[in-house]
């Protein structure tokens, strides 16, 4: 088996097929969460969880797969059936997100040769259009099996699948007659089956004359693609050989994709929208008294540690922030403001990729304020366990743990997520499209009138050598930065304004070092990096708000994504970037 294979069926993306490579996908995510593997239309499929299923590898059968609905309000229906545990899913299985609500064909390919097609569940009954807004099914609906014929379009379909498609087409001609004629009299069946023979055996010759045919368009096809392939390689050897081009070519060329990205954030509850604070206490054993009922005397609790002190609650082997909606005199709000990242602009109409840490912030380790005091450490049960305690350095927002799962991070409302263009004074705002699950790459998007400029994207992670020539891009904040004095024309607002004009810093660096984990169906010599997939190289111009900026290589084209370095303030000793092809997969139908 190579990949898995969704083919729509029903629902707002019926006659759509989405292909997934076992080399990249252990798992596939199925709901409406921007974040999901396969994901749904929030409108129009609402009968379909967030996260509403996912399919992922069996560990105990070779080449199996488990289906498994993930607490969704509407089930999962597994031909028919509604899933009340994990079960296995085999090629051809019909699957359905709710009563009356999507459906998809799940399939493999190649096909494992014990593969056999499940037996068909008859349908029970019709479920009427969907109704509008968001609601939960009616529990006692059957979900129906009506499934339309894929139409594949211009969706990349392999030639296995071809092939089975027509030769299905065949089987099912042949059912479809049988029924047909098997009702006719005992004298007339005599006829109609020698005119059933007719029919069946030109359509037959026919069918099959129209599958070589197709079979001699795909060989034409596959040859064509892999001397275009051997033309692309033998250029690319021949660019490397000849040196490729400049950096300052590569800056002029493609300087003025890379945009500078700014926003605040803040950590709110999922319902009242409410902003989130860490909670903090008085730093004196008597204010701990009447909280605890004991006395404790009237001394601090934590040696200058100042009047208010951070308060933390154990989760397992580490801590969190001890949180709560309450704002006043002893909280403290969780959150960033002002932070700083770069991107590049992927497509024409404003698709710009960077890093998730950048894209969704929350999603990314926090970190706490310089000079924040230590506090104390509490059980789940309030009791005190030790003072004196530090912030966690591994604590990330979304994953809180000490608490249900009711918080979420968004955008400041005034000052929200927004791109400038190099040489622009202009702010524009981004919205967030989606995330990576496996890397530290976001998608954003801009909309202005016109094409902008891109970057070409290029996947060289599986040829990528140690000592190839590399040229970063980004807006370091340690970088001086330009300005702009406004004068305004408008007379109803005639206050003078100072803006920011992005220039991108251009630095020239070779590959260090390139960190691999192993392939994880490799059972044996199994490799992790401390850094997952990454590209390591000399960054002594990078630093913080470089995060998110293209990693090019000398044919000038992006192979990569900074995304972390090591130094000091006054720069990176050394940059590490995500390979593109994590990006890259943010793009429908690419592997």
């Amino acid at each position: 088996m190579e990949r898995m294979i969704i083919k729509h069926t029903k629902g707002s993306k019926a006659n759509q097929v989405e292909e997934f490579p076992l080399n990249h996908y252990n798992e596939l995510i199925l709901g409406r969460e921007s974040t999901s593997t396969v994901q749904y239309d929030a409108d129009r499929d609402d009968l379909v969880g967030r996260q509403h299923a996912k399919i992922s590898r069996d560990p105990n059968v070779a080449d199996g797969f488990l289906l498994e609905d993930t607490a969704s309000r509407n089930g999962t229906f597994l031909n028919g059936q509604k899933l009340s545990a994990p079960l296995p899913i085999r090629p051809g299985d019909i699957v359905q997100l709710g009563p009356g609500g999507p459906e998809f064909t799940f399939d493999v390919e190649p096909r494992p040769q014990n593969a056999t097609k499940p037996t068909r569940i008859a349908d029970v009954s019709a479920i009427g259009n969907t109704p509008p807004p968001t609601r939960v099914a009616d529990a006692d609906s059957v979900p129906t099996r009506s499934i339309a014929p894929s139409t594949i379009g211009k969706a990349a379909v392999g030639k296995a699948t071809v092939e089975r498609m027509i030769s299905s087409t065949v089987t099912e001609t042949k059912k479809k007659e049988g029924r047909k004629y098997a009702a006719v009299g005992a004298v007339a069946g005599l006829v109609v089956l020698i005119l059933f023979g007719v029919v069946i055996g030109g359509g037959y010759l026919y069918s099959s004359s129209q599958q070589a045919a197709l079979k001699s368009e795909l060989d034409s096809k596959s040859s064509q693609l892999e001397s275009e392939a051997a033309n692309m390689k033998s250029k690319i050897e021949a660019d490397k050989a000849s040196g490729g081009i400049s950096a300052a070519e590569v800056s002029d060329k493609y300087g003025k994709s890379v945009v500078y990205i700014q926003g605040s954030w803040q950590l709110v509850n999922k319902e009242s929208k409410s902003q989130i604070y860490h909670q903090f206490m008085p730093n004196s054993l008597e204010a701990l008294s009447k909280i605890y009922k004991k006395n404790y005397g009237k001394g601090p609790i934590v040696q200058g540690g100042g009047n208010a002190i951070p308060v933390y609650v154990q989760v397992g082997e580490t801590h969190e922030p001890m949180l709560t909606e309450e704002k006043n005199d002893l909280s403290y709000p969780i959150g960033s403001s002002g932070g700083t990242c770069s991107g590049f602009i992927v497509t024409t109409d404003g698709f710009i990729l960077t890093n998730k840490h950048c894209s969704s912030p929350w999603k990314a380790t926090y970190y706490f304020p310089q000079q924040y005091p230590p506090g104390v450490l509490v059980a789940q049960d309030g009791s005190i366990l030790r003072a004196g305690v530090e912030a966690p350095g591994d604590w990330i927002p979304d994953n809180t743990k000490a608490v249900p799962r009711q918080f979420q991070g968004q955008f400041d409302a005034v000052q929200k997520l927004s791109v400038m263009l190099p040489g622009s004074d202009a702010t524009i705002e981004a919205q967030k499209v989606q995330d990576s699950l496996r890397h530290d790459v976001g998608m954003i998007k801009i909309s202005v009138p016109g094409n902008l400029p891109k970057v070409d994207l290029y996947d060289s992670w599986d040829t990528l050598k140690k000592g190839d020539g590399l040229v970063v891009m980004g807006y370091p904040g340690t970088a001086p930065m330009t300005y702009s004095p406004i004068r305004s024309q408008n007379f109803l607002d005639t206050a003078g304004k100072t803006a920011v004009i992005p220039d991108p810093t251009v630095s020239v660096t070779s590959v260090g070092n390139i960190m691999k984990n192993s392939d994880p169906n490799e059972q044996a010599n199994v490799r992790v990096s401390q850094m997952g997939d990454s590209i390591r190289y000399a960054g002594s111009l990078t630093a913080g708000g470089n995060s998110g900026g293209p990693v090019f290589d000398m044919q000038g084209r992006v192979i990569g994504i900074h995304f972390a370095g090591s130094g000091s303030q006054a720069g990176n000793v050394a940059g590490i970037a995500v390979p593109i092809r994590y990006g890259m997969q943010l793009f429908p139908g690419t592997p």
